[in-house]
């Protein structure tokens, strides 16, 4: 159950995190964000690093963070407790090395056929429908980081809104933030309608 995976990752002294999608999704940017509250504003050991797609081809881009308490020994993803994936190319890519019991989380208009392994727990948002409706398309990326930072508790929501108040360029600042806000909004109504149904 996502309850089970997502409380196994609290307890995790590391946790290791694909961000995965298409070139010009911003999932460099997401993945940076997420490291940067992880490890300056909450402490941890953080190593991220990227791979970035062909954007003009769709190529598949993605960001890794390893978050750890302690020092970080081996800096590299091998088997992710945590994939995120906004393209369907990303999910064929990385889906297989998903770990047993870990978590998928998919934009469930972009990504199809994500079920096919037992083992994990799925989770789908609409994310991109909802940075259109905040007349932002590009903000999918921050609806998803909110979204996964609300199912796992990988990192307080005070300390992405600090990142992300960091990087951005000011004039980007409130759009992403209200982005997050509502990736949070769509994990937190998941979440009730998953209590309504146990």
């Amino acid at each position: 159950s996502a309850r089970s995976s997502i409380a196994r990752l609290g307890e995790v002294m590391r946790r290791e995190i694909i961000l995965s999608g298409a070139g010009g999704q911003g999932l460099i940017l997401a993945g940076a964000i997420l490291a940067e509250a992880a490890g300056v504003f909450e402490g941890n050991e953080v190593v991220q690093t990227q791979s970035y797609g062909i954007q003009a081809r769709g190529g598949a881009s993605q960001s890794t963070v390893i978050i750890e308490e302690r020092r970080i020994r081996f800096p590299e993803v091998l088997t992710p407790d945590v994939l995120l994936c906004l393209s369907q190319e990303a999910h064929e890519q990385y889906g297989p090395r998903l770990r047993a019991d870990g978590l998928l989380v998919v934009d469930q208009d972009l990504v199809s056929e994500y079920r096919a392994r037992a083992d994990i727990t799925v989770l789908a948002f609409p994310f991109t429908a909802e940075a259109e409706r905040l007349n932002s398309r590009i903000s999918a990326n921050m609806v998803a980081l909110g979204a996964l930072a609300a199912v796992t508790g990988l990192v307080k929501l005070e300390s992405l809104a600090r990142a992300i108040s960091g990087r951005l360029p000011e004039h980007h600042v409130a759009q992403a933030l209200e982005a997050l806000e509502s990736g949070v909004e769509l994990a937190e109504a998941a979440k009730a309608t998953s209590n309504d149904r146990d």
